[in-house]
């Protein structure tokens, strides 16, 4: 149990595991004889893992959910889960927004605006005040008084005040004998008036309208938006991810995945962007911690945003993504990502502002490989087709059934026989074209001499020159240029050996048939010599290109980095005018499918996919067993993070930390837990049964990836940091003595 400036009383070693609570501090034989028995112990077993799958919306949080949840553990009243006019837990989740886009979760822990969320999703914030400030990533940061917390550029938060099904009020006014696309239309006028209706001249409020069931069903979410949110404490990273190319999605783990925002309006309440007159916001309801610690197969729930899930698709789609999108896309983050090392090596100024993009793509990266791996070692597409089979013999069995669905198979098939056409090629052309630096350029110019072309007697004025100009130095001066050709190379070896048929023909002339380490040395070749002709790279060149009257400029032949981009450009617009070409079949076939799945499996439990709603999942502190028959306990130490020190040279600690080091105490760092969770879902609250935080979610373990299409519960499992974790590192570590105050806890 927690007690300030006690390490031993943090202590809750894999003897844990077993179920036994100590009392006090354990020798240090004693707990390796402990932990020798708990690894033999296997609690949720292959086939008693915990069925713990659900992303539940709290209104729909009715009977059968509700006692399902009880049955677990829970203990929670279902008012104070969700309450659209009372205080209740809703309120006191946040979805974190960077740069308009749903980055991760966060909770209030304090009635003064403070929120605990996970270090990731404050990463780009972090390396934001870093590039402006001070290195906090290497450093860390605490701010000692509520005047030195940090804004944090770009950041907005969302509590969700309420959640209604308005599936009656839009399809009601969507007549029969409307088509499927004029029905989409119509509902789009319908949704925008039911969001202007309840958001009123309310500034306050965001609200949004999504389909959900692929449609079948239609969802309005209110949220109030802060929009003034700051940085009050961060770990060193060597805490806060330790080492995060090696460990993400891993277990064992030792991340200390943890920082601390706050949410600030103006003395009125009212939501404004950072002002320094602004106070603390203060929520209608914040969480209490539990400092007590989680106990292994002790009930654990957790509220959050996930982000996407694909359950509800088909096989097709499931094989589309498997044979055609991922590859693709993997290639693609590959060559992103290798670019951005290798420039990061050259230059620590630009090394600081691409890390949290450089997070970002090796994190897209690794789970498109996962999925891959998933799709592959699970079975996922034959599992996937078994269901359907039972499905269709169940239309087969009644006559309006029938009539319903009989077409539903065939129009998914050929949906995605239309996207699987152009699919890859597009794919990788959105990936080179919106990545590669060196392309962006091109496209200026491309521009540029499209402008000259239709307006045959106007040029561009002097000033409009300069600013052309202006825009490519600024690239230029924030790129490593080697760093980019190799991007470049990398993804046109990508585009060149997609099937026959699919190449870009100017790649198929400029390559003719080479294969292999040729294809791959001709076109690194090629690329090195536009930077010998082409004015994409010199500024000197591009200038006197610039400068000629609008006559010689067009005897000139078009630059071959231009026409390169050229050829790209259109290739992409061909292509994506093809590849929507499957969309009229794919959302009518799939509302109707996702509508029959749902009457054919009859599940009082059912929930739609993720779409960055807040979501409820109920869960349990269980380890689980490899396809190797190999158990993983629940449970990290601090022993076991010390134990990897000199194991391998980017192991890093702080040398705080590493004092503790020789310390025969042990406390848990991280633990598992069977919550159905995803994307988006980083840095919500682990609750216990009663609704207290006892952790913090980080990922999914490796194997639980492909849970976003097919969850198995053998092996879907949600990575979390353990508060006593947190707590021990605000007191001991990284300072945060006003935090540990300011925190409610239960033993207090």
């Amino acid at each position: 149990m927690y007690q300030s400036g006690k390490l031993c009383r943090l202590i809750i070693p894999f003897f844990f595991l077993a179920g036994i609570v100590p009392s006090g501090c354990a020798s240090s034989s004693s707990v390796q004889q402990q932990e020798a028995q708990a690894q033999s112990h296997t609690p949720f077993g292959d086939s008693t893992a915990p069925d713990d799958q659900g992303m539940w919306l709290l209104p729909n949080i009715e009977e059968a959910i509700f006692n399902e949840l009880k049955s677990k553990g829970l203990q929670v009243q279902k008012s104070d889960l969700y309450h659209p006019r009372e205080p209740s837990l809703n309120q006191s989740i946040v979805r974190i927004n960077i740069d308009g886009n749903s980055s991760g979760t966060g909770s209030f822990v304090s009635p003064n605006g403070l929120i605990l969320t996970s270090y990731q999703t404050a990463y780009p914030g972090i390396t934001a005040a870093s590039i402006m400030k001070e290195k906090y990533l290497t450093k860390g940061f605490n701010a000692d008084s509520m005047n030195a917390e940090i804004p944090l550029q770009n950041f907005t938060l969302y509590i969700t005040v309420e959640q209604k099904d308005v599936t009656s009020k839009i399809q009601s006014q969507l007549a029969d004998t409307l088509t499927f696309y004029q029905q989409e239309q119509k509902a789009k006028t319908i949704k925008k008036e039911l969001i202007a209706e309840r958001k009123g001249d309310n500034s306050n409020l965001v609200v949004e309208i999504d389909d959900i069931w692929s449609g079948n069903r239609q969802l309005m979410s209110i949220y109030k938006i802060i929009r003034d949110v700051r940085l009050a404490h961060v770990p060193p990273t060597s805490i806060g991810l330790y080492n995060n190319d090696f460990e993400n999605w891993h277990w064992p783990t030792h991340a200390g995945d943890f920082a601390f925002l706050r949410a600030y309006v103006d003395p009125s309440g009212q939501s404004q962007s950072y002002n320094s007159s602004n106070i603390p916001f203060q929520p209608s309801f914040h969480l209490t911690i539990d400092n007590s610690g989680a106990e292994p197969h002790s009930f654990t729930m957790t509220l959050g945003f996930p982000g996407q899930t694909y359950r509800n698709e088909s096989s097709f789609a499931f094989e589309f993504y498997n044979n055609y999108r991922n590859p693709i896309l993997i290639e693609s983050y590959q060559a992103i990502l290798k670019s951005l090392r290798h420039a990061a090596q050259q230059d620590s100024v630009k090394a600081l502002k691409s890390a949290s993009k450089r997070a970002s793509i090796a994190n897209a990266l690794k789970y498109y490989r996962e999925i891959q791996r998933g799709f592959s070692n699970q079975n996922i597409l034959e599992k996937k087709r078994a269901t359907e089979q039972y499905f269709e013999q169940w239309i087969r069995k009644d006559s309006l059934r029938y009539q319903q669905y009989r077409r539903v198979f065939r129009q998914l098939k050929q949906s995605y026989d239309i996207a699987s056409q152009s699919g890859d090629l597009l794919y990788g052309l959105v990936q080179a074209i919106n990545n590669n630096k060196l392309l962006k350029i091109a496209g200026f110019y491309n521009a540029y001499r499209n402008h000259r072309a239709d307006n045959s007697n106007i040029d561009l004025t002097k000033e409009q020159k300069r600013n052309l100009i202006t825009q490519h130095k600024k690239v230029l001066e924030n790129i490593d240029i080697e760093a980019q050709k190799m991007m470049l190379s990398e993804m046109l070896y990508s585009l060149a050996t997609l099937p026959d048929g699919k190449v870009m023909f100017y790649l198929v002339r400029l390559f003719d048939e080479k294969e292999g380490h040729n294809l791959k040395n001709e076109i690194k070749s090629y690329v090195d010599s536009l930077e010998q002709s082409s004015i994409i790279f010199d500024l000197h060149k591009a200038k006197r290109f610039t400068a000629l009257p609008i006559d010689s400029a067009r005897s000139n032949s078009i630059d071959p980095m231009v026409k390169l981009y050229k050829e790209m450009i259109e290739t992409y617009q061909f292509s994506r005018k093809n590849y929507l070409q499957h969309l009229p079949y794919l959302r009518p076939a799939q509302r109707r499918y996702t509508e029959g799945m749902l009457s054919f499996q009859q599940d009082s439990t059912a929930y739609p996919d993720a779409n960055a709603t807040l979501r409820l999942s109920g869960g349990h502190i269980a380890g689980y067993t490899d396809t190797n028959n190999n158990y993983h306990p629940p449970f990290t130490t601090l022993s076991g993070l010390f134990d990897k020190i000199g194991t391998d040279d980017s192991f890093d600690i702080s040398d705080k930390l590493a004092a503790y080091a020789d310390s025969t105490d042990y406390q848990p760092v991280n633990f598992l837990s069977s919550n159905d969770i995803t994307g988006g879902n980083s840095g919500s609250p682990v609750m216990n049964k009663e609704g207290e935080i006892i952790g913090l979610t980080l990922d999914s373990n490796r194997k639980g990836i492909i849970g976003d299409y097919y969850y198995d519960k053998r092996f879907k499992r949600a990575i979390n940091v353990d508060i006593r974790y947190i707590l021990f590192l605000l007191e001991e570590i990284t300072g945060g003595d006003q935090l540990l105050k300011e925190m409610q806890k239960r033993t207090e």
